[in-house]
């Protein structure tokens, strides 16, 4: 899986961050190389206001584990590379032992290190002032976080779930292809590609936690909050379509023949599966529109959805199959009206 890269407004605040926390430690304790407050501020800035304070309080702990470790070291062993190198390894151990979390974890080491190669030994205040100089990093990327613009990470949910809703309709629309084919019917490609819409779900799901993490202590969340629900909602819907059309597309694998597609029930069944996936397809554009977005979906005659589909008397062959077919497509309508698609 390749990382994207940060946006450009994050990159910016990182500079900025890194510019303005070197700054305040040149002023408030007179260090010409600021180097500690530089590297806080670098990893504070984060993509959301919580992860900065998670941040700064695990890299002020690593800081301050790091600084009374090489101030000890200085205090009992001589000076040289053997004592560096040996320091750190002793601190990369007592991270471990001490079950830090990864960012205190390795930046007890590397503060160790550098306190011991910069000069621990010039006194206790060195140390001191180190720890000092990480706060005021930490505390500049929090200050910047807050105030330049906390980003909101619902642009990519938004679009996880558009390419989910869009997914999961466009398999819909296949099965109801394949009811009405007079042709051999390939079930086991329809059933892979129909199992394949749990990862759209999972990409929506990572992408939906992320935005929750982005809103925490976000005051730029407050006005995102009914959408975060109604967005949860859609996507608990879309969860339940995914396991209706996974059940469809394994009765069509396991048990469709061609025989069947002329059945006035298999017929109805194909277009309330085409319904179903116009339902969803509405239901995001009905979102995009409330949302100011602009949709170009065209339209359907008829309803989303008809009426409930009447079996007189069940198929003296396949009625089983008929029968999973049905319960499928009405746990699918059921969810659907219950987030305003029938509507």
């Amino acid at each position: 899986m390749v990382e994207q890269q940060a946006p450009w407004l994050q990159v910016v605040k990182m500079l900025v961050a890194i510019v303005v926390s070197w700054v305040a430690s040149s002023l408030l304790l007179g260090t010409e190389l600021p180097i500690f407050a530089a590297i806080a501020a670098l990893l504070v800035v984060a993509p959301s206001v919580h992860q900065s304070i998670g941040k700064g309080l695990e890299r002020s702990a690593g800081v301050l584990g790091g600084v009374v470790l090489a101030w000890l070291a200085s205090l009992t062993l001589p000076t040289g590379p053997l004592v560096v190198l040996a320091v750190t390894l002793v601190a990369v151990l007592v991270a471990r032992l001490l079950r830090l979390a990864p960012m205190a974890a390795n930046q007890l080491p590397i503060s160790a290190m550098i306190l011991l190669a910069l000069g621990a030994g010039a006194g206790p205040l060195f140390g001191f002032e180190r720890v000092v100089e990480t706060l005021i990093g930490a505390a500049c990327a929090l200050l910047i976080n807050l105030v330049v613009v906390p980003p909101v990470q619902h642009e990519p949910a938004e679009r996880a779930m558009r390419e989910t809703a869009y997914a999961v309709a466009d398999a819909y629309d296949r099965v109801a292809a394949a009811l009405a084919s007079h042709d051999a019917v390939d079930g086991e490609r329809l059933l892979a590609d129909a199992r394949a819409l749990r990862a759209h779900v999972q990409r929506t799901r990572a992408a939906m936690d992320a935005l929750e993490e982005s809103t925490r202590l976000n005051l730029r969340a407050r006005a995102l909050r009914e959408r975060i629900a109604r967005d949860e909602r859609l996507l608990l819907t879309l969860t339940v379509l995914v396991n209706r059309v996974i059940g469809m597309s394994r009765t069509v694998a396991d048990r469709f023949d061609a025989s069947v597609a002329d059945d006035p029930i298999v017929h109805r069944v194909g277009t309330e599966a085409r319904r179903i996936a116009h339902g969803v397809r509405m239901l995001v554009d009905r979102h995009a529109l409330e949302d100011g977005r602009t949709t170009t979906m065209p339209a359907l005659d008829g309803p989303a959805l008809t009426t409930p589909i009447a079996v007189p008397q069940p198929h003296p062959t396949h009625w089983v199959l008929i029968g999973a077919l049905l319960e499928d497509v009405r746990q699918a309508r059921e969810s659907l009206e219950a987030d305003g698609a029938g509507e």
